[in-house]
């Protein structure tokens, strides 16, 4: 399991950002980005920290998975169960469910419908 290497991937991609592009941001060079992504190394701690400072992800949501704090993110995610409707609820129930690989291909599908209808 690669829960680090996923959330920077993930990162990186919800900010349109190529491996070049962040790895420039957060001080490392594009091999140790890629190295992080596939799991082959964990990123030093001041890298961990270049991620939480630069991006405004959560600590915990970016070592452990476990947080679903991500900023920089259109403000409606930060709306409570009581102000979605059944159908976003069970979105996100499905969502979570789903392992990174997966999360990332059902993102890239709900991208393509929005180009498709606006």
């Amino acid at each position: 399991m690669n829960i680090i290497g996923d959330n920077v991937r993930r990162l990186r991609k919800i900010h349109n950002l190529n491996q070049i592009e962040f790895s420039r941001l957060i001080g490392v060079s594009q091999g140790s980005l890629s190295d992080i992504e596939a799991g082959k190394s964990k990123p030093a701690i001041e890298t961990v920290i270049s991620i939480h400072t630069k991006f405004g992800c959560s600590l915990e949501w970016l070592l452990k998975g476990t947080s679903t704090h991500i900023s920089g993110q259109p403000s409606d995610i930060n709306l409570t169960s009581s102000e979605l409707c059944p159908i976003e609820i069970e979105l996100i129930s499905a969502f979570r469910k789903l392992d990174s690989n997966n999360q990332m291909e059902a993102l890239e599908i709900v991208k393509l419908k929005l180009r498709s209808v606006i």
